[in-house]
């Protein structure tokens, strides 16, 4: 299979971040929670981020859903990967809206993390972090693992970063694809289109966007080999499948509003 190359991103559109709040990842890793006490306390911070995510929808960006209902049946049945483009602040915010009563779990770069304030946020919304260490992924994976049992979903942002209102998509990390394989959870891919949003036929600035959230055929991963080994062109095969996917409905939205 023919490997595209896509671009890294520049360091110069990397959001920075006020990131004083040091993680110890010596210490157990302990940032996916499922005990009855931290449900109790976060459903409030989850439904009231529900509330903001349709309010916003509603009078701002518009959110349009399109294919949920190809994945609907699966997602009921068993937790899986969802993954998606990251290109606003409000992207994972609608995805567990949409997703809702369901719950998911994003996961988030480590230097986001531990920004204070937004980090104690973040952990009540049920992110959390993934260590930016060579051993980061296997720290996660057990977590990971008792959230999908659970028949609970797991988000992951394949570009890494957040690019503001991009619709580019960049060169993927494997992750999301290593734990699918991983755990034999499917990948639900989802990608966010941006269409610049018009008034009596008058463009609105450039941040006044409408959203479309489309989702795409799940992909079931490939059984593990007797070793429960992940050969590196599987991953690379699933991540490509995603990025062309992404890449083929954002040129046919993007096509379809140059023509209106």
């Amino acid at each position: 299979m023919e490997v595209k190359i896509r671009p890294e991103i520049p360091e110069e559109k990397i959001i920075g971040v006020n990131n004083v709040k040091k993680i110890d990842f010596q210490k157990p890793y302990r940032f996916i929670y499922n005990q009855w006490w931290f449900n109790a306390i976060s459903i409030l911070c989850y439904l009231l981020a529900f509330f903001i995510a349709q309010v916003c929808s509603f009078f701002f960006l518009g959110l349009k859903i399109v294919d949920r209902k190809k994945v609907r049946k699966l997602m009921r049945k068993k937790g899986c990967i969802v993954v998606s483009n990251h290109c606003h602040y409000f992207d994972t915010v609608f995805a567990s809206a949409i997703i809702f009563p369901k719950r998911l779990h994003v996961s988030v770069v480590q230097r986001n993390f531990e920004v204070p304030i937004a980090r104690t946020i973040l952990r009540l919304l049920y992110a959390f972090p993934i260590p930016s260490s060579p051993s980061g992924l296997k720290m996660i994976t057990n977590p990971v693992g008792k959230v999908l049992k659970k028949k609970q979903h797991v988000m992951f942002l394949p570009e890494g970063n957040l690019v503001f209102l991009s619709q580019t998509i960049y060169r993927f990390k494997l992750g999301a694809f290593q734990q699918a394989c991983f755990h034999q959870a499917p990948i639900i891919p989802i990608v966010y289109v941006l269409k610049r949003r018009k008034f009596f036929g008058k463009e609105m600035p450039e941040h006044w966007v409408k959203m479309i959230c489309v989702f795409g055929d799940p992909i079931i991963p490939p059984l593990l080999n007797n070793h429960n080994e992940i050969p590196k062109e599987v991953l690379i095969k699933m991540s490509e499948q995603v990025a062309n996917w992404m890449e083929r409905t954002i040129e046919r939205y993007q096509e379809k509003f140059n023509r209106a």
